[in-house]
């Protein structure tokens, strides 16, 4: 269908230095690591981005993809046991490891020990239940990390232990951990500061305590964050400090990506430090914004064959709302509205005639349907001369029948006058002398 474009607004300029690209509110921060981005879940908008799809090393992320797929691949009373193959190595890799071989536990509880404690044994013995080796239960990685769009992501393991052919992006991290934490099952995993494991078969009770030191004091107060919604850390000496994190600020929740931090000489680890960052920006520094009321007039369309109107005003469907700096300029949002093409009456009061896109920084906020603020009657003369041409859809058809009709009407036109003409001179051929005369008698 061929479309009409209008520009509702002139297009601004705001000079970002060098702040990443995104959204910007004021004062972005600056991020010491190697990649960064946040995302705001409700809205599905990037707020704030650097290097974010610069391809990095995930190190324990990675568990994040391992809990989706076994949380979607088992039930929560479903008996894992634990294989040598599961613990084999990880001890010489420095990896630390609870489960013993023949062990057999809850996958609710194992759960927990993958995301609270980062168990890296956890994340081979649920690979191997559910695939029957880790080659094919990292198949089924890759192919999720697909079917969620990611696409600079290739899994090599479950655990995230270094890799070269092991690696994501900030970007891509982000989509997995919001698709994630959809899900009620991982959400309330990766709060939990504290668990206690349940007696098994190898072991007594055992309490774990988490990695990520934004919700949990146990380890380290320094990095509490009030109102945190944990997620999942990871360290390798390749991959540096990753951390995806979160924060929920009214009916939004954001979601942060922090990749290859650094631990300063005085112990201070950047992935903590920088996540903090993040989410005093996200919470601070944007709200939703109303860009166009529903039935506000924003547009008028051509309308043909209408009775009473040639144009009709156009307006959102409903109340067309983004994700935006609180400090925002309305004068920099842009609107491209697009009308239908070839538009014939009748209209009916909020019929969809065309779209209206809405960006800010040159990165599309918001898109909604642009209805008819009122109807539009039909001519019934109009309906049937464009009945007529119809048919004859060719040019030089058009211009005969144009050229036809005209000939009729000075037919007629000319017929009529003379009709006229030949009454009045019938009229003066009847002499009143003669008529009297015919009436005498002799």
């Amino acid at each position: 269908m061929v479309k009409k474009i209008f520009s509702a607004f002139t297009a601004f300029v705001l000079l970002l230095g060098c702040f990443p690209s995104g959204i910007l509110a004021a004062e972005a921060p600056q991020i010491n690591a190697k990649g960064a981005v946040i995302g705001e879940m409700t809205t599905g908008t990037v707020v704030f981005e650097q290097n974010a799809d610069e391809k990095l090393f995930p190190a324990s992320t990675t568990k994040i993809m391992t809990a989706i797929l076994a949380i979607e691949n088992c039930e929560p009373d479903e008996i894992i046991t634990v294989s040598a193959e599961c613990i084999k190595g990880l001890s010489e890799l420095g990896s630390s490891t609870l489960l013993q071989e023949g062990e057999e536990m809850r996958f609710s509880d194992m759960l927990k020990y993958l995301l609270v404690a980062s168990g890296n044994d956890a994340a081979i013995a649920l690979a191997l239940h559910i695939s029957g080796s880790v080659d094919g239960f990292v198949e089924l990685m890759n192919a999720k990390a697909e079917e969620l769009g990611c696409e600079n992501t290739h899994f090599a393991n479950p655990h995230g232990l270094h890799d070269e052919n092991h690696y994501t992006t900030p970007r891509d991290l982000l989509k997995i951990a919001e698709y994630a934490m959809k899900n009620s099952t991982f959400a309330e995993a990766v709060k939990i500061d504290r668990y206690v494991l349940p007696a098994t078969n190898a072991r007594g009770e055992q309490t774990i305590t988490s990695t990520n030191h934004l919700i949990s004091r146990w380890r380290n107060r320094d990095y509490y964050y009030e109102g945190a919604l944990g997620i999942k850390t990871g360290f390798t000496t390749p991959a540096g400090y990753c951390l995806v994190s979160g924060v929920s600020s009214g009916e939004l929740t954001y979601i942060t990506v922090v990749m290859g931090a650094s631990q300063s000489e005085d112990g201070v680890i950047g992935s903590f430090t920088e996540t903090k960052k993040l989410l005093d920006y996200a919470k601070k520094g944007f709200s939703v914004q109303t860009l166009a009321q529903a039935g506000s007039p924003i547009a008028e369309a051509p309308v043909a064959l209408g009775k009473d109107a040639d144009t009709v005003v156009l307006g959102p469907e409903s109340d067309i709302s983004a994700l935006l700096p609180t400090d925002f300029d309305p004068k920099l949002v842009e609107v491209a509205i697009v009308i239908e093409a070839n538009i014939k009456a009748p209209v009916e009061k909020g019929q969809v005639l065309g779209s209206a896109e809405y960006s800010y920084e040159g990165q599309l906020l918001a898109t909604g349907p642009l209805v008819a603020a009122d109807s539009v009657r039909r001519s019934l003369w109009l309906f049937i001369f464009d009945g007529v041409f119809g048919i004859f859809g060719g040019t030089a058809a058009k211009v005969i029948i144009g050229i036809s009709v005209l000939a009729v009407l000075v037919f007629f036109i000319y017929g009529t006058i003379n009709r006229k003409r030949r009454r009045r001179r019938g009229r003066r051929r009847v002499n009143p002398s003669m008529t009297s005369y015919k009436g005498r008698r002799r």
